[in-house]
């Protein structure tokens, strides 16, 4: 299996597919394996799609450690250097798109596109694990909580009446990857502490932001719709797509609309 290893830690990634390099980074604790539903077989076709592991997730390695969001960028960098890849597209999904934009601010030579999905440029509130979070830990327990929430966030309330098994297929896909309790609750950590606000205007490569129209609820402090509009007004070369009767995890289970629109992105 093919491992980068860094001072630290050792990343496991794949490589699918040839042509330009595409580099996808996922959200919030997890592992690879979501962008095996549909990113890896759409744009594989015609790209070298990059995927990866983060530190303390899936099979890389599970040292529970202070974790930052410029250490998932160093090691995404330190990624592509490995793979001799000069330049690249990067696409981030909510936390991942933090990474994404961190890449570029950081390593602005090493991104030629960026594509933002659901994501934002900090969470406000509280600098430590959100209350709500540890109340509902408590309550629910750790799989039980992530569970309860991926349903809130991920989809409409008739997508997920009508579509019970889709849901359930990538509840155990995402629970399979996903870092342990302590690892998890670092990268909560990560996320909550990272704020690169007032960067934004330094992002020059041409940007895709998406954002489902019903990501504009749910107890965060604020909502990935909000953020989305944030990044959009905030990036200078960017372009805002929202995608009607969608949540948070369209790339996962319903990504048609949002193909489309990166496909029209990338040939732009």
């Amino acid at each position: 299996m093919p491992y980068l290893k860094r001072t630290d830690t050792e990343i496991y990634y794949e490589t699918h597919g040839d042509g330009p390099a595409f580099l996808f980074c996922s959200v919030t604790g997890l592992d690879h394996q979501a962008w095996k539903f549909h990113q890896i077989p759409e744009f594989s076709r015609d790209h070298q799609v990059i995927v990866f592991d983060y530190r303390g997730t899936g099979k890389s390695s599970k040292t529970a450690q202070k974790y930052s969001i410029k250490m998932f960028t160093d090691d995404a960098a330190a990624l592509l250097d490995h793979l001799q890849v000069e330049q690249a597209i990067v696409c981030g999904h909510s936390m991942g798109g933090v990474v994404a934009q961190l890449l570029a601010l950081d390593y602005p030579q090493k991104v030629k596109k960026l594509i933002l999905a659901s994501s934002g440029t900090a969470h406000p509130g509280a600098r430590g694990i959100p209350l709500a979070m540890c109340r509902d830990m408590v309550r629910q327990g750790f799989e039980g909580y992530i569970r309860e929430h991926t349903i809130e966030t991920g989809w409409t309330k008739t997508f997920a009446a009508e579509h019970p098994e889709l849901i359930e297929n990538f509840l155990r896909v995402r629970m399979s990857g996903i870092a342990p309790l302590e690892n998890y609750l670092h990268f909560v950590l990560a996320r909550q502490e990272h704020d690169h606000t007032a960067r934004l205007k330094e992002i020059r490569v041409p940007t895709l932001v998406l954002v489902g129209d019903d990501e504009n609820h749910g107890a965060a402090d604020n909502t990935h719709w909000a953020a989305a509009h944030h990044l959009a007004e905030g990036i200078p070369n960017s372009r805002l797509v929202v995608l009607k009767g969608e949540g948070h995890h369209y790339l996962a289970t319903n990504p048609g609309a949002a193909h489309a629109a990166i496909r029209e992105f990338l040939r732009s």
